[in-house]
């Protein structure tokens, strides 16, 4: 009876075949492996049946392994897949450490991961692709719900995969700036600087250009109903994919065709799919993010600019990106190249924030609140470079980033725009001297500011050197003055019967209505007296000589409360602040549990905790 079939008597294929089925992990596949000699041969010896767990359990891997696969021949998946385990628990391993020597620190320096470079750099002995497997699981690790999570291993897991993230890119940025101006495509810098900035995301250039073929497929169809005749239905596919992967120098149709597809990629972008200037959230830094943008159909006037100039080239038309001071737009020509005297030809601007409105200087409004038209001030003014373009983006994020209105995680976007301007401009004085006064407030190590700044004030051809010498003057100045300090010891707290609540506890403020947790607190108000005056502290009941709280707020914010105005919250949830996992290892939904560093620090606070979440909940 086929009842009484063993799985030993089928053929190796059809083994291999069942063993292939997505349900059944790797450890499934190595137990039966290692129930008898037969198939232990058969399930080691196929290379097709590991290759499909492989991708089975890191299905976004599989495309890095397309694009590498001339670097990295696997001649044997059961190895790879222990090099990408054994990566895995190296991470995992430092990254259990981190809390123990970080706890009091904020923000840490590139110096303070260097432990990481073995683990996923070649040149320092790594699998040639281990940045793509510990990328791959540290963003696992922080998409995992934050009721399964250990909180602080997700907390650092975010500062580990930026760093590595940004070593990795920087490297890309330098291959970018040698390519050829050709093959300098804006969307290639948009996307470095959207994977920069958000390094918790899986942001590829291969996703990007999808959703910009697919904006080209749609407006190749409006074209096809308007125009039928038109030359662009017996181009050969061959030539589509040159102009997408390269910068073309002239419209490659007639006016008239040329016109027609603008007027079909009008239609498409601005109508049919919507895109729109974000007025109302204009700062967000979601709006710099090409894949952001492309998803959410709406951000600033560079972001959008380079999304139609890259279907419209792909198409065959040539627009050039404009700084202007006060706005970007797009300058379109009914020719650019063979001219006798190119001065005649009139410029067209597509003012792609503003629904894609084609501008002269005859027709310009007022844009971004300047007096007078910026075509007419900068007519002349030559197309940006894509690097230029990306050193934009980079100061609007900086902007962005300044702006009080998102405040959870703010210190984190500042320091990656900040360093992203610094890897653009790496001898720009201006951009050295932003970053070394967020690494002073943070009290993080100046060293490779301080060698840049040397080199740059050794080197003749450097018109910067002065600028140089006072801010390196500066750093040492404040080198030698935190040399001088004493490193801060984790003060241990004790209760006294006058303190009513406990870390962790999520609590409701009665004069503002804000969600939050509590992370620690002092005997009495331990704030500076201007504070103390500001906040009318003194007009309360209980005065400065109550206990206060500092707590994470919802908001992101975090915030300093006198006893009297917290109350145990009717409904808790979770707290939305980028800074919980530094002091919380798990959240329990009526309360966060400390993790061992905050623990220890408030060594009481557990059993008062329990004891008031047992009345209530």
């Amino acid at each position: 009876m086929a009842a009484d079939v063993l799985i030993t008597c089928l053929p190796d294929e059809v083994t291999e075949l069942i063993l292939e089925h997505p349900q059944l992990s790797m450890s499934d596949v190595l137990s039966v492996a290692f129930s008898c000699k037969h198939l232990h041969r058969v399930v080691l010896a196929s290379g097709k049946l590991w290759r499909a767990k492989f991708f089975q359990r890191w299905p976004s891997l599989k495309e890095i392994y397309l694009e590498q696969q001339r670097l990295h021949q696997v001649q044997n998946w059961v190895q790879e897949a222990q090099a990408n385990i054994g990566s895995r628990r190296a991470v995992m391993n430092q990254l259990g450490l981190m809390s123990a020597k970080y706890y009091k620190k904020q923000e840490l320096s590139p110096s303070e991961f260097e432990d990481f470079d073995p683990i996923f750099r070649p040149e320092r002995g790594a699998h040639l692709l281990a940045y793509h497997f510990i990328v791959d699981e540290l963003i696992k690790l922080i998409e995992r719900p934050v009721t399964q999570s250990n909180l602080t291993n997700k907390y650092y897991a975010y500062k580990v995969i930026r760093y590595m993230k940004q070593s990795y890119l920087t490297d890309e940025w330098n291959r970018f700036i040698e390519l050829p101006v050709e093959k300098q495509l804006l969307e290639k810098g948009a996307v470095l600087v959207a994977q920069w900035s958000q390094p918790e995301r899986h942001v590829t250039y291969s996703y990007v250009c999808d959703m910009l073929d697919k904006i080209v497929e749609q407006a190749k169809e409006v074209l096809k109903e308007r125009y039928p005749s038109h030359s662009i239905f017996t181009t050969p596919a061959k030539q589509f994919a040159h102009w997408k992967n390269n910068n073309i120098d002239d419209n490659q149709w007639s006016t008239e065709e040329t016109k027609q597809v603008m007027s079909a990629l009008c239609e498409v972008m601005f109508n049919r799919l919507g895109f729109h200037g974000n007025s109302e959230m204009y700062y967000s830094s979601e709006n710099s993010f090409i894949d952001k943008v492309l998803e959410l159909k709406h951000g600033i006037p560079i972001t959008l600019a380079i999304v139609f100039e890259s279907i419209c080239r792909r198409v065959g038309v040539k627009c050039e990106p404009m700084s202007f001071p006060s706005h970007f737009l797009l300058r379109w020509k009914e020719k650019y190249t063979g001219l006798a005297n190119p001065d005649a030809v009139e410029n067209f601007y597509i003012d792609v924030f503003n629904g894609g409105r084609f501008l002269t200087r005859q027709n310009c409004p007022r844009i971004g609140g300047v007096s007078k038209c910026p075509i007419e001030r900068y007519n002349n003014l030559n197309a940006a470079t894509a690097i230029e373009v990306v050193e934009r983006m980079a100061n609007n994020l900086e902007v962005a980033s300044r702006q009080r209105t998102h405040l959870n995680g703010r210190a984190p976007r500042l320091r990656s725009a900040l360093e992203l301007l610094h890897m653009i401009r790496p001898h720009d004085t201006g951009a050295i001297l932003h970053l070394a006064r967020f690494y002073m407030l943070y009290q993080m190590d100046l060293s490779k500011l301080v060698s840049i700044l040397t080199y740059i004030r050794m080197d003749p051809e450097l018109t910067s050197r002065g600028p140089a010498n006072h801010i390196l003057q500066l750093l040492q100045d404040y080198e030698k003055r935190m040399n001088d300090t004493t490193e801060e010891v984790v003060e241990v707290k004790r209760r006294t019967p006058d303190v009513k609540f406990a870390i962790g506890m999520i609590m409701s403020h009665e004069r503002y209505g804000y969600l939050c947790v509590i992370t620690g607190w002092d005997l009495k108000c331990e704030a500076t007296p201007e504070w103390i005056n500001e906040m009318g502290v003194e007009e309360l009941s209980g005065g400065r000589k109550q206990p206060f709280y500092n707590v994470f707020a919802e908001d992101g914010s975090s915030r300093y409360a006198a006893q009297e105005n917290l109350v145990m919250a009717d409904s808790p949830g979770w707290v939305n602040h980028y800074e919980v996992g530094r002091y919380f290892c798990q959240f329990k939904g009526t309360h966060y549990v400390p993790n061992e560093e905050k623990a220890k620090e408030y060594p009481d606070d557990a059993e008062v905790r329990e004891k008031l979440l047992s009345k209530y909940f």
